[in-house]
């Protein structure tokens, strides 16, 4: 999970997509259980796509500050830091445990962005929260962070569909923003140890059990 001390900061891991399963192949054995935990959750090729450049092991380093909302990111304008918070504690509420804008996944992907992805995909998320934002300012005249949570979730249903003012650009720049999302949340250490059944020191193997009695899906550190 991220800020343990445990974490390589260089290590390299390669993905591959298979065209029948999603399978994921990785270089590393000792990150293979995260990384199928993760294709679990966003597909076999979202993971690929989040994990280049070294994408784990600065995910894995990432420090959060709950309040980095309230400055200017290494990306991200203050008004799109707080925008992009609100985005992300819709797609992960608080609920008993925090969501993901109380766990600074907002500030991860301002991190994320710069340290391991292109300028391009840097420039789609911003020119993202800039379109919604406008739409909010059209629709409801009023930001995104001012509007209501009935109002700020029937937007970003529409990028979903591609209704009204999104297209099919918008919603697949959108997918990519909720990848990010999960994986920011569940390299946390809430979303390791809380969302997800953490061992640091995996156990024996017990094959063939119900999975009413497991949960939740497992994060392996090994």
């Amino acid at each position: 999970m991220r800020g343990s001390q445990n974490s390589s900061s260089d290590e390299q891991v390669a993905l591959s997509d298979t065209r029948s399963n999603e399978h994921l192949e990785v270089e590393n054995p000792k990150k293979r259980s995260f990384l199928l935990g993760l294709g679990a959750l966003i597909g076999a090729a979202g993971a690929a796509n989040l994990l280049g450049g070294g994408g784990l092991s600065v995910a894995m380093a990432y420090q959060g500050n709950p309040q980095s909302w309230q400055s200017a990111g290494r990306l991200f304008t203050q008004k799109q830091m707080q925008l992009l918070r609100d985005i992300c504690q819709l797609v992960i509420p608080k609920t008993d445990t925090a969501g993901a804008g109380d766990v600074d996944t907002h500030g991860f992907i301002d991190n994320q962005l710069v340290r391991c992805h292109a300028n391009w995909q840097q420039t789609q998320v911003v020119d993202l929260l800039k379109r919604i934002d406008a739409a909010a300012q059209k629709r409801f005249k009023k930001s995104f962070s001012e509007a209501s949570e009935s109002q700020q979730l029937a937007l970003l249903s529409a990028i979903e569909e591609a209704e009204k003012e999104f297209g099919r650009d918008d919603a697949e720049h959108f997918a990519f923003l909720k990848h990010m999302i999960v994986f920011g949340y569940f390299t946390s250490e809430v979303g390791a140890t809380q969302e997800l059944a953490y061992l640091p020191v995996p156990g024996g193997f017990k094959g063939s059990i119900e999975y009413s009695s497991v949960g939740k899906a497992w994060l392996v550190n090994q």
